[in-house]
């Protein structure tokens, strides 16, 4: 068995060899080979457009949309909400939106969620 018996002029002799580093050190590794770090950012699946006016959640819609098929996405859900007054106005807006020519090409099939506060779009493929 071991014990530890602290020598403290021992300890004093180590701490006087130790010199501090003042400069960092450089690797020679070329770039290719570095270590990135963070994962690659997820391609954004929900849209939710709650406090939106209607003609900007058509131009955001619009841009989701294509971007969404740019990054080769099936599925996308879109939040219209079902509207605290009654009113809906996205939401209507939404239904005929589907039919638009802006959206149509590009739109495989949907399905209202959420007894109407959001639909699942499912998207053709490029």
């Amino acid at each position: 068995m071991l014990y530890f018996i602290p020598d403290e002029g021992l300890w004093e002799q180590l701490k006087a060899t130790l010199k501090p580093v003042k400069k960092r050190v450089k690797h020679d590794l070329p770039k290719r080979l570095r270590v990135v770090r963070g994962a690659p950012k997820a391609p954004k699946t929900i849209l939710d457009l709650h406090g939106l006016t209607v003609q900007e959640a058509f131009e955001s819609s619009q841009k989701f949309i294509a971007q969404a098929r740019k990054s080769s996405l099936k599925e996308i859900t879109v939040i219209t909400g079902r509207g605290t007054t009654g009113k809906a106005l996205i939401k209507n807006e939404f239904e005929g939106w589907l039919e638009n020519p802006k959206f149509k090409p590009h739109i495989r099939a949907h399905q209202w969620q959420n007894k109407g506060g959001a639909v699942k779009i499912a998207l053709k493929r490029k």
